[in-house]
């Protein structure tokens, strides 16, 4: 190909990469986004899912899986220790058995806080512990990767536009490039995140999310070469009120020991969304 040639091919590849005329820009789109976030919280507080989550473990030494199926009330509250929104599990049925300490327990973890980092802590400890497998984590809620972009979240990560889908829809990848990362070991090392988001340009709608960790590992596994997680997250629009709220939350997750692989994977589904009856913030 000659000089010329080649420089007008060059050409016609950034014409096609160029936003067409008339649409926004990817910063307006992630400051749309951002606002989007902001705002969500404080509407989908009142607001409780019936979520029933499946998690299946292979362990590469052991003959059968480990299983487990539970059953759980899913909320987003205030919690000012982790500076933000978080989603909220309060499990009341694990592998077909109803919990003896169901009653009134989602009212009494809401309001008996004292606003403490301990207490935003004790909250997502609260929402993991039925979970299963080799690799310790308590972001595993659906709405964790949407709450990392708030407004005074978003230098903490570089954005790219992928491509645009029908209606309007951008795919923007992102990368956590500040430390410490949101995402941390037991032990406090940081573990960085990446992926895709889906996202109505003209309103910052946030419609899906795809989260990847790589290469982490925790002291409490010290055998264990490294782990990796994949977290995946559809929104679907609730006429009755008015809102994008999660339907499915997908999570693979894999972790070497030696020369085993031991593999996580996890569905959630959520149905059944109502409003609660009784407002409750964490301070």
């Amino acid at each position: 190909m000659s000089r010329s040639a080649l420089a007008a091919a060059l050409l016609g590849i950034m014409a096609i990469a160029a936003p067409a005329a008339g649409e926004p820009s990817l910063k307006d789109v992630v400051r749309r986004m951002a606002a989007y976030v902001q705002a969500y919280g404080e509407k989908a507080s009142i607001v409780v899912a019936t979520e029933r989550y499946t998690q299946q473990v292979n362990i590469s030494d052991r003959a059968a899986p480990e299983h487990r199926v539970t059953v759980a009330d899913f909320a987003i509250v205030k919690a000012e220790g982790l500076g933000g929104w978080v989603g909220f599990r309060d499990v009341v049925e694990a592998d077909g058995r109803r919990l003896a300490d169901r009653q009134d327990r989602l009212l009494r973890v809401l309001s008996a806080s004292s606003g403490s980092m301990d207490e935003a802590r004790r909250l997502s400890d609260e929402s993991a512990r039925f979970n299963i497998g080799p690799i310790v984590r308590n972001f595993n809620v659906p709405t964790t990767a949407l709450f990392f972009f708030r407004p005074d979240s978003l230098d903490r990560f570089k954005f790219t536009r992928k491509r645009v889908e029908g209606g309007g829809t951008w795919e923007i990848a992102f990368r956590e490039t500040s430390r410490p990362t949101l995402i941390r070991t037991p032990e406090g090392q940081s573990v960085p995140t990446e992926g895709s988001l889906w996202v109505d340009a003209a309103s910052g709608t946030i419609v899906r999310t795809s989260m990847r960790m790589n290469r982490f590992v925790s002291a409490r596994t010290p055998n264990r070469g490294f782990s990796s997680a994949q977290v995946d997250v559809t929104y679907s629009r609730v006429a009755a009120l008015d809102m994008w709220l999660p339907e499915t939350m997908k999570e693979s997750y894999e972790a070497i020991r030696g020369t085993f692989v031991d593999r996580l994977t996890a569905e959630a589904r959520y149905s059944d969304y109502r409003q609660f009856q009784t407002f409750v913030r964490i301070k």
